[in-house]
Order: C-alpha cells, then structure tokens, then sequence
C-alpha cells in the first residue's frame, strides 16, 4: 500500500470533486502551500470558494472533508492498483512540471519510472492510411531500440499501432488517457491498457470514474507534449486533435518533427503545414536520432537459408512475388510462408500488391 504524505493526501481530496474545473483547483491548491490539513486549506480558500462558486458548492466541499471520504478515496485508488502521482510528490515528470498547466494529479498504472525517462512523442491521426501505420511502426522499432519511451494516446490509427509496436518489440511506451480508468475510450482498447499496464505505462489526470467527454482530448494533448522532448507528428488534416498536440510543442518549446506527404494526401495536409511552418522535415527515423545524437542498436537477426535467399535477391531493390519465385524457380505457395516470417522479423515489408522490399540490410552473411 502506497504511503502518501499529507500534501499529496489535500490534493487527492481536492482533485476528487469533479464538479470543480481545473482553474479552481489550481487556485484552490495554491492556498495549500506547506499546508498538510484539509479543513486548513478550506479555511485559506473560503472566501475564494464562495465568491466563485457560491456557498452551496463550498459546503458540500466543506461536507467532505474528513477521514471517512479521504480513506474512501484512497481505498479507491488501492482497488485498482492505481497510483496518484501529485504536483508535490518526487516522481512528478519534471519537463510537465515546467509548463503552465500542469496537472494537479497523474492517476497512474505500471512503471511509474518511466515518467522521468526520455520520452518521445508519436502523434497522428485516427484515419491514417497503411503506409503511414507502416512508417509508423518502422519508426516506433528503432526510437524504442535507441532507448526513447514513446508517449502517445490510446486512439486507433497511429496511437494504436505505436503502442502495439513497442510492446511487440520489447520497447517502452506510455499511453495518456482522456479519461478515467474506469471508463477506458474507445472500449475495444481495454485490452491493449491492460497489456501496456504490464510492460509500460498508462496515465490520466482524470479521477478513475471520469468519463471522456470532447473537450478532454485536446486539453490531454497537452500532457502528451508536456511529457516529452519532442513531438513526431505522423499523420494529420489541417483541422485535428494531432495538431492541437503541435501547437502544444511549439507553445511549450519542444523540438517539433513532421512527416512530409505527398499532394492530396488528406491526413498528410497538416504534417505538410508544419514543415511550411517550421516543423523539422522527417522522412527517416535518422533525421530524429541525429538530433539527440542517438543511434539504433538492431538485434541480430537469424535467417534460415530460404530466407537467405529471399533477402539476396531483395538487396537491389522491391521485386513483385512472381518475380521472385521466377527467380526461385518456386511455386507462390512455396514462398509465401518464408515472407511472412520474413515480415515477423522485421527483415521485409509488403509494398502495395505482393510487392516485397528489404526493410534491412544488416543482416548476416
């Protein structure tokens, strides 16, 4: 059981009353200063409640601070093996610490570590088209071997494929919620919160019950880019939530990458808006390790002669599967299992219709 100090316990007991917003708790907390007794820091913020919010919402607060509803809270939090991580506690991200809205509270699950790690964004759009998931995923695989934690949301698209990506390779990530535990948004991804849990990290500033409502996602994409030393922008129309994450990044001066799209791409415009704009022109993870003198270790990786042939005749470029089975002298249903393993292994990737490329080169001999 996690042992929090009386600080850390005023502002679990203030950041439960969902009725208040955000600036009133803000407010309300800078009456806490040194102060480690709830009915204390009622007493300084009395005269701000009322003004604010009238007696009626000031008593009910009032009503409850005592032992009975902090223990209630604290039992909650204990119950689903979450830990509030507080403005006033040591393990509070320094770099969102430095920004001008940081949360009260990170309600957390799993390595609490990595919230003071290197962390990296990957932001994107929810209709990102196969190629983009694929630079996406190949881009993920290498920012997680050279040691980055990933932070993104929990969306489909490329939120989903970077947070996949780096539990499948061994990587680190962290996923920020819009709401709370409770009510995980979209659904269908309770499982991949409980896999992340296990391996990484998930985060809200939402008390568990809280549900997601429009206006939490881009306000959490602030927390997205507060977390991090930059922001990889992978995918986004001139008008989405990725870019509210952009702006964020710029606002709070974190270096700021973008993928570059070709003409007519919908979900490229505003990555495109971005170079225009100043955004560091992305297209290879390189351009991204350079800039924090990174370099990706790759595993070695372990081919069978089959696959050895396969990956010689790809070293001079994309072949179409019937070309290689020419090449081969094999039949499709010969190969076809030998590519996809190939593919597990990260060693080559499907380019449009049965069009296969080496995806790496360093390879055994």
């Amino acid at each position: 059981m996690i042992k929090y100090s009386q600080q850390e316990l005023c502002l679990i007991w203030l950041d439960s009353f969902i009725g208040l917003d955000y600036k009133h708790k803000k407010k309300l907390y800078e009456y806490i200063n040194d102060k480690t007794d709830i009915k204390a820091l009622l007493d300084a913020g009395r005269e701000y409640l009322i003004k604010e919010l009238g007696d009626k919402i000031y008593n009910t607060v009032l009503s409850s601070a005592n032992k009975i509803y902090l223990e209630y809270l604290i039992n909650g939090l204990n119950k689903r093996n979450i830990t509030a991580v507080t403005l006033v506690s040591e393990k509070y991200p320094k770099l969102l610490k430095e920004t001008d809205l940081p949360p009260l509270i990170l309600y957390v699950k799993g390595n609490i570590d990595l919230l003071n790690r290197e962390i990296f964004a990957i932001v994107g759009s929810r209709k990102s088209l196969p190629f983009q998931k694929n630079v996406v995923k190949s881009f993920t695989e290498d920012l997680c071997a050279s040691g980055f934690t990933l932070v993104t949301g929990i969306a489909q698209g490329i939120d989903e494929t970077v947070l996949q990506t780096a539990i499948k390779c061994g990587g680190k990530a962290i996923s920020v919620l819009a709401s709370g535990f409770d009510n995980v948004y979209p659904k269908n991804h309770q499982t991949l919160v409980d896999k992340l849990v296990e391996c990484g990290l998930v985060i809200s500033e939402y008390p568990p019950v809280t549900v997601a409502k429009p206006y939490h996602f881009p306000i959490r994409n602030r927390i997205i880019a507060g977390l991090s030393v930059g922001v990889l922008v992978a995918s986004a129309d001139l008008k989405s939530g990725t870019m509210y994450t952009a702006e964020y990044a710029n606002d709070y001066g974190r270096h700021l990458f973008s993928i570059p799209h070709s003409v007519g791409v919908q979900s490229g415009k505003g990555c495109n808006d971005l170079i225009k704009r100043g955004a560091i022109l992305t297209d290879c993870v390189q351009d991204i390790l350079d800039f924090y003198g990174k370099s990706v270790v790759k595993k070695r990786v372990e081919l069978t002669d089959e696959e050895k042939k396969i990956t010689a005749l790809l070293q001079n470029g994309e072949l179409h599967i019937d070309k290689i089975c020419k090449l081969l002298n094999m039949a499709i249903y010969e190969i076809l299992s030998t590519l996809a393993n190939l593919e597990i292994k990260g060693v080559v990737v499907k380019n449009g219709l049965n069009i296969y490329g080496l995806k790496r080169k360093d390879l055994e001999d």
